[in-house]
């Protein structure tokens, strides 16, 4: 008996997850499955025989999975702009440490990479992996943010209108914009980009410039307009209870993870065609 409660909290606990980093799989899956529609013929081609025998977006969720493996790219993942700032200063945001610096240092490095014909293949195939992973938590609005809560980590919340978590299991801000408003949307994945296709028909974001800076600062802004709207929001330090995020704070939320999820994936889709049309390197 014993055992099987303890498997069905477990199992609960997934359903309800503590620290999570980026996107959770389902996120990064649907950016690469916005930006795979997207691709220029030839650099699906190039993409393809790059990773082979590898799949575009299975690889999408690789850079969470050897994280702990490789702690020297652990900041890689996010940049802490200040909440109070509206603007990314590198020497402020973006500090070499031993776990690495930031998203945005690395988005610029692994887009460089991707198509130097004097790295090896291997290389070129890391960087390419790097690029597709970060453009999705580059648009997570909690990986552009610092509000001294470790990414909203540290917020712990209840949702309005839904069950609360099981005992001993806590739901925190980052968890829900990084899984629970995509699982609450739509569990697939295929019907869920298709939704977005059809939902930003007519009004697709442009690609436009290739700009890392302006994608986190905006990705900062929506994080202060959107996500840190809780009751009892204080800049500088999470609060010292859980918060109820009330309904319309969800609808508000899940309309903004969308448009980033499919903002994502359209300019990951232009970075890999701007690089690629550049070099014209495919294996």
């Amino acid at each position: 008996m014993i055992r099987r409660v303890f498997t069905v909290v477990a199992a609960l606990a997934c359903l309800w997850p503590g620290t999570v980093h980026g996107w959770g799989p389902e996120g990064h899956h649907i950016v690469a499955r916005i930006a795979l529609e997207r691709l220029a013929p030839e650099t699906k081609q190039a993409v393809e025989q790059l990773l082979a025998p590898e799949d575009f977006v299975a690889v999408s969720t690789w850079a969470d999975e050897i994280r702990k493996e490789r702690p020297e790219t652990y900041n890689w993942h996010f940049v802490d702009i200040p909440y109070s700032e509206f603007h990314y200063d590198a020497a402020r945001d973006c500090k070499p440490t031993p776990q690495g610096d930031c998203v945005v240092a690395e988005l610029v490095r692994a887009r460089h990479d991707l198509t130097d014909a004097s790295l090896t293949k291997e290389q070129r195939r890391e960087a390419l992996k790097w690029v597709i992973h970060l453009m999705g938590d580059l648009h997570q609005p909690l990986h552009a943010i610092d509000n001294h809560d470790r990414g909203g980590n540290d917020v712990m919340v209840t949702l309005a209108g839904q069950a609360p978590p099981p005992p001993g299991v806590n739901l925190n801000l980052h968890a829900v914009w990084d899984t629970r408003l995509i699982a609450n949307r739509d569990p697939d994945e295929t019907s869920y980009v298709g939704a977005l296709t059809t939902e930003f028909k007519g009004n697709q974001p442009a690609s436009g410039t290739i700009d890392f800076v302006a994608w986190a600062e905006a990705s900062h802004q929506i994080a202060v307009e959107y996500a840190y709207t809780y009751p009892g929001f204080s800049p500088g330090a999470p609060p010292g209870h859980p918060v109820e995020l009330s309904e319309t704070y969800q609808k508000n939320a899940r309309l903004a993870v969308d448009h980033q999820l499919e903002l994502a994936g359209v300019r990951l889709a232009a970075v890999l065609n701007s690089a690629f049309r550049r070099t014209g390197i495919g294996h």
